[in-house]
Parts: C-alpha cells; structure tokens; sequence
C-alpha cells in the first residue's frame, strides 16, 4: 500500500521521549506515531458516531429554547420607528450637553 510522508515539529526532550517510547514498544518512531495517532482519531470518531444523536438532540433544545426566549421581533411599524428615532435624538442630544 502506498504511502503518505507527514512532517512535524517537536520539542527535542519530546522528540526523545518518543523514540524511547516506539523502542519500547518495538515498533519504529513512524509505527509507532502511525499506529498512535490512527487510534486516537479512532476514538475520537467513536465518541462523534456514539453521542451523534444526543448532540443533534441537545442542540434542537438549544435552538427551541432561544427561540421561545428570544423570539424574532416583529418588524417596527414606520411610526415605532419615527418614535424610536425621535428617542434617540433626545438622548443623543442630552448627552452632548453633559459631555
């Protein structure tokens, strides 16, 4: 089977560590990060698949309660909008005054 080259960079101490640890396993230092790392994203793709549907669960709650807590507003009408504006402009120009 064809194989690809991955690169990285480590520390030196760590770099140590883990060519005691790939002699220790008797495995060489690209065996061992190999055989490693594929188990680890094996995991990992593990948990997703397990809890996939508690996640999608949890985050249509999520999603239901911003809803009913924050409902979209309805559009302000031209007059709400007028008022708001006229407001506003009051406030803004108090502040100018005091500043």
């Amino acid at each position: 089977m064809a194989k690809t080259r991955v690169t990285f960079t480590i520390d030196p101490s760590d770099a140590d560590r883990l060519r005691r640890a790939a002699r220790n396993a008797g495995l060489t230092v690209s065996a061992f990060i190999e055989a490693r790392v594929l188990e680890a994203v094996g995991q990992d793709e593990a948990i997703r698949a397990a809890f996939r549907d508690a996640d999608a669960a949890t985050a249509a709650a999520y999603a239901a309660a911003d809803a009913a807590i924050r409902p979209d507003p309805e559009p302000l009408s031209e007059r709400d909008k007028a008022e708001a504006d006229a407001v506003l402009d009051r406030m803004f120009a108090k502040l100018r005054h005091t500043a």
